[in-house]
């Protein structure tokens, strides 16, 4: 049977007993918090609220208990209609007496004609309460059907949630006040939503980007009945309204507003073909033309409306109300936008802008560009912190590789800083938790000109090695000389910076050392190790300070903004414990710590446990499972890489993850070696194990390994991409 009838009978529709009553007995402006599963019931008890002049405060039933004690209070509900599980019922607010003035006494509270407490999404901070007037909210439909075409003789469809303000406003307020059929599709799949449309004879219907995405990939067949389809509450892409367009043709509007502003402000009128070419599959897509008595200005990028359908203010704000609320009327919608002909086009929000290095960019450019570039599916664009450096762009994809994104470095495009794949987080109306999902995703830019001046001063240590009348003997001392010629032959090494200019380093001390102890390993007649031995100390300060520790603190940052060291953690390749003493203090379940190195286990004073145990090798009976496993430039050492990333797939309980941090080699598109490759090719496990890998390398090594949900971490210095963090999940947890 289909969900849908004539709103103007639902009020005759019975309610449970107590439901009823506890509405009916509330004076005009009570709140009354209605909290439940979108569909016809929700339309009845909204539709109670309107018919008895109080005020709906509407919430999403995903939301959870603290979130829906904690709005009851905020709007001081004097009845709360619960129907999360499928049975709904009444309870008593804390506003619950007739006399309002006792218990609510502020002007605010007691407004006359408000009619509903909207909260926003939260997608761009913490949500606010909406206060709309019965007025307003009349005025704004009043326009939308006029505009859409909403009347008796043309029903009218919705698939969203009846608890924000597209569907509760455009298709629940809409329809009722015209008297038009209203079908409700409470549980949404493209097949049922389109047979519901056509069995009803609906001539409009409302939809989201998300939604129309499932639409469009499982392409039942258009219903004869609809016109259109109406699209509004996040941006629609250029690739989605192609793909719409192949499939349906130019059966699509969409339309822009907020909450703020009732609802829609603007809408795109029905378009031929060849303007629906034109306007949403040649140029990014408009989101329309201002309604009736709607006026529009752009102030600095910004767009600005002046409509008598606006809000009241924010529930109980009113500092903040006053920052997007001007005394003459005017709404600073927070969203970026300019005209194209007679068309708005948005660019996105303003608080998304992403700081880059001084440079103002914007997701949904960026995110454009990308397309261009060949992103397929969903990918979202979100600000990543980048150390000391501020913010940098990073990108979410809903699903596919990120393999794709190596092409972007190449060919000069932006590249980001962070990615992973897994799912995006939207809100129940499709925008894009942008900063929450940045949240999760950091980055590292270094200073360029003190990498550049390493590397050119390791070139310059190179240039003396391959001079030199020693010439190499046996596999490893060509192997060296071999990348120190790689090196001393490259001018780039040696550009824009005078070696030596930068402060020293333990890097420095090492390459010198190597420079004086090369006709030893040239003969082989001592190695990496016997090198350091020299210089008792130096091991352990290469390890630990610039470029090396870099490794080390990156890895730390990822594991926290991750969230990865609550459960049980085990790191491996400990070696002088760098990452082990930035990561120890932090876990907060047992915390495993291990090398194959025997001794470098004993000499280890963390907290937790120290455990021999070599990856190239089975692990110690009754290891793990672990939450999450961490390494620091060890697993490129693996004999067998493949073998040891399995191994350690199998360590991990369901749901975990691994996080290594790794160098990459070469840096640069052009093949710039990494500076000190030739010098860790003086230790055994580097140079004839391959040494670094690049992150494209070691995601293929992770997909091959069974991981899933991968992601990456770049520690950059200018245009050298020196590696960084690349982590992979053990299927779902």
């Amino acid at each position: 049977m289909p969900r849908w009838r004539r709103l103007a009978n639902l009020t005759a529709d019975p309610l449970l007993g107590p439901v009823t009553e506890a509405l009916d007995g509330l004076p005009e402006g009570a709140r009354v918090v209605v909290c439940g599963r979108s569909g016809p019931d929700f339309a009845r008890v909204i539709t109670r609220c309107l018919d008895r002049a109080l005020t709906a405060v509407p919430v999403d039933p995903q939301a959870g208990e603290a979130r829906l004690t904690e709005i009851t209070g905020r709007v001081a509900a004097s009845v709360v209609i619960d129907g999360r599980g499928g049975h709904w019922s009444a309870r008593t607010g804390p506003c619950a007496r007739a006399d309002l003035g006792d218990r609510c006494p502020t002007d605010l509270e007691r407004q006359p004609g408000l009619r509903f407490v909207i909260f926003t999404s939260g997608s761009t901070g913490v949500p606010k309460g909406v206060m709309l007037g019965w007025d307003s909210v009349r005025g704004n439909a009043e326009k939308v059907t006029g505009v859409v075409g909403i009347d008796p003789a043309r029903p009218h469809a919705t698939c969203l949630p009846l608890f924000h303000v597209n569907a509760l406003l455009m298709s629940l307020v809409g329809t009722r006040i015209t008297g038009t059929p209203l079908v409700i599709c409470d549980q949404f799949s493209p097949h049922e939503y389109f047979r519901q449309i056509g069995q009803a004879l609906a001539a409009t219907a409302a939809v989201v980007p998300a939604l129309l995405h499932r639409i469009v990939e499982a392409r039942p067949p258009w219903p004869d009945s609809l016109e259109c389809l109406i699209t509004a509450a996040a941006p629609l892409e250029r690739d989605l309204a192609q793909r719409f367009y192949r499939a349906y043709g130019p059966r699509l509007r969409q339309g822009y507003g907020q909450s703020e502003a009732v609802n829609f402000s603007f809408m795109m009128p029905l378009l031929d073909a060849a303007g629906f070419r034109e306007h949403y599959l040649r140029r990014h897509p408009p989101v329309g033309i201002a309604l009736p008595a709607t006026e529009l200005a752009i102030d600095d990028g910004e767009v600005v409306l002046r409509t008598p359908d606006i809000m009241r203010g924010y529930w109980a704000d009113p500092v903040t109300t006053a920052k997007v609320l001007t005394p003459d009327g005017w709404l600073r919608t927070g969203d970026l936008g300019e005209l194209r002909d007679e068309f708005l086009v948005l660019r996105g929000r303003r608080d998304e802008v992403i700081n880059r290095g001084g440079v103002k960019v914007y997701p949904l450019d960026i995110e454009r560009q990308w397309r261009q570039d060949g992103l397929a599916g969903h990918g979202a664009a979100v600000p990543v912190q980048a150390g000391s450096e501020g913010q940098d762009i990073g990108l979410v994809l809903a699903g596919g590789s990120l393999l794709w994104a190596r092409s972007l470095g190449a060919a000069g495009r932006t590249a980001p800083l962070a990615a992973e794949t897994g799912g995006l987080l939207i809100t129940p109306t499709g925008k894009l938790k942008r900063k929450e999902m940045g949240r999760r995703l950091t980055g590292r830019r270094e200073d360029p000109a003190r990498y550049q001046e390493l590397l050119a001063y390791a070139a310059q240590v190179a240039a003396s090695i391959t001079a030199s009348q020693t010439r190499p003997q046996g596999a490893q001392a060509t192997r060296l000389w071999a990348q120190a010629a790689w090196l001393a032959g490259s001018q780039a090494a040696k550009r824009g910076s005078q070696a030596g200019s930068a402060a020293r380093s333990a890097a420095h001390d090492a390459l010198d050392l190597l420079a004086g102890y090369w006709p030893t390993i040239a003969v082989a007649a001592g190695d990496g190790g016997d090198m350091m031995r020299q210089r008792p100390g130096l091991w352990r300060r290469l390890m630990t300070e610039w470029p090396m520790g870099s490794y080390a603190e990156l890895a730390c940052a990822v594991l926290s903004a991750r969230e990865l060291l609550r459960g049980p953690v085990l790191e491996v390749g400990s070696g002088v414990g760098n990452t082990t003493g930035l990561i120890a203090p932090l876990v907060g379940d047992d915390f495993t710590w291990s090398d194959g190195n025997p001794w470098l286990v004993a000499r280890g004073r963390w907290p937790g446990q120290g455990v021999v145990f070599d990856f190239d090798q089975l692990a110690p009976d009754g290891l793990g499972p672990f939450a999450t496993i961490v390494a620091t430039n060890a697993l490129h050492c693996a004999a067998d890489k493949g073998a040891s990333l399995a191994r350690l797939r199998s360590l991990l309980r369901p749901g975990g993850t691994l996080v290594l941090a790794e160098g990459s080699n070469p840096t640069t598109p052009d093949g710039l070696p990494w500076a000190l490759d030739y010098l860790f090719c003086a230790f055994g496990g580097w140079w004839d194990r391959t040494g670094f890998l690049t992150r494209w390398e070691w995601l293929r090594l992770l997909t091959d390994a069974g991981f899933d949900r991968l992601g990456y971490s770049v520690l950059r210095a200018g245009r050298h991409d020196l590696g960084g963090v690349v982590w992979g999940s053990n299927g779902d947890g």
